[in-house]
């Protein structure tokens, strides 16, 4: 519950209900402003007013995502009134590019909004993306998101977060907008939670696909063992043209740093002993990541996965795409359950150009 005061404190928006004069019993209302912008996010003040001799008003913030919403709230309400916190502060943030001095402060915003420290993961996109922030007034920081660049047509978005304090204020959408801003005219992709992925239909993201993050300890009763091998520093440049194909894009940067973040590379190869696919294990917060697996089918993904999690007693994760083959329902039978699904995202009017029937998880959702 809030009180007037508190309501008057917000910035009106051009929006008015008024249901106080229907006939009995007749649901009748009558728009007495402009109907909202479409995609209006933004508080709701509803206001009951009660019948004499009693006067006192009683007034409840809400919450509403969309003018579709906001249309289906008035349906039984005596009054509504909304009022815009998408206020002129956050449409003029000053939008900052991060340095590796900014990592722990980084860490610590994901922390308080439940994604973990991942300080590691943080480290890396520092490395081969650019990193963006904004900051109250008193130096806080209050939103991040990365943007990896891969050549000048494609890139990703990822690691968008806004502090509880300042969610809902437009603060997502001018983070993200700005590093939408700085690849003009290249396709961009995002995994988005089911949370986010209103704000990013909103900026014209559209989805493509569904990742579902697989979490468990690995059980490799029945899967084969023994079918790829461990890469070598001589494996990179076959890697790096193998990739290439597959992501149909250059991921140089990453792969060189791929030996050292990983803590297991492995590779398979046809019978000229050309390589066919690769994987990699990696340590998180907690868990371990397996990713990227790239094959030339099911049968070789999931072989990679079974040599890369031999031995491991820590829990994984694997993000698998839950379109198009069956790797999920095989992990599903070896111990890694679905925990939760993004959706895949792309802005932009070029192909998406990651060949999907090869590619079957990614090294991580916040690398595209």
């Amino acid at each position: 519950m809030g009180t007037p005061a508190d309501i008057a404190a917000l910035p009106r928006l051009t929006q008015s209900f008024d249901r106080s004069g229907r006939i009995p019993r007749v649901a009748r209302r009558i728009r007495v402003a402009p109907a909202p912008r479409a995609g209006y996010e933004g508080r709701v003040t509803l206001t009951s007013r009660n019948p004499a001799p009693v006067v006192q008003d009683a007034v409840e913030e809400i919450v509403v995502d969309g003018a579709e919403q906001l249309e289906q709230l008035v349906n039984g309400l005596d009054g509504l009134e909304t009022r815009d916190t998408a206020t002129a502060g956050a449409a003029a943030a000053a939008v900052r590019r991060l340095t590796d001095a900014d990592l722990r402060r980084c860490s610590e915003l994901g922390v308080s909004r439940d994604w973990g420290a991942e300080q590691r993961k943080w480290g890396l996109l520092f490395e081969v993306g650019e990193v963006y922030g904004i900051e109250d007034e008193a130096g806080r920081l209050i939103a991040s998101t990365v943007l990896t660049r891969y050549g000048q047509g494609f890139g990703a978005i990822s690691m968008v977060l806004v502090a509880q304090s300042h969610e809902r204020q437009g603060y997502g959408r001018r983070i993200v907008q700005h590093v939408v801003d700085q690849a003009p005219g290249a396709t961009l992709v995002l995994h988005a939670t089911a949370e986010g992925r209103p704000l990013y239909e909103r900026l014209g993201f559209k989805p493509f696909g569904t990742v579902e993050a697989h979490v468990g300890v690995f059980d490799p009763t029945g899967a084969r063992a023994g079918r790829s091998q461990a890469a070598t520093p001589e494996d990179l440049l076959q890697l790096a043209r193998l990739d290439h194909e597959v992501y149909g894009v250059h991921r140089t940067a990453l792969l060189k740093r791929l030996p050292k973040f990983a803590e297991r590379v492995r590779v398979l190869r046809n019978e000229e002993g050309l390589i066919t696919g690769y994987g990699a294990l990696w340590r998180g917060d907690g868990l371990m990541g397996l990713g990227p697996v790239v094959a030339p089918d099911v049968a070789g993904a999931r072989d990679l996965i079974t040599d890369l999690a031999e031995g491991v007693e820590d829990r994984l994760r694997l993000d698998v795409d839950v379109e198009g083959d069956d790797l999920s329902a095989w992990a599903c039978g070896h111990g890694l359950k679905p925990t939760y699904a993004c959706t895949h995202m792309v802005l932009g009017d070029g192909p998406v150009p990651m060949d999907q029937l090869r590619l079957h998880a990614p090294m991580m959702c916040a690398l595209g």
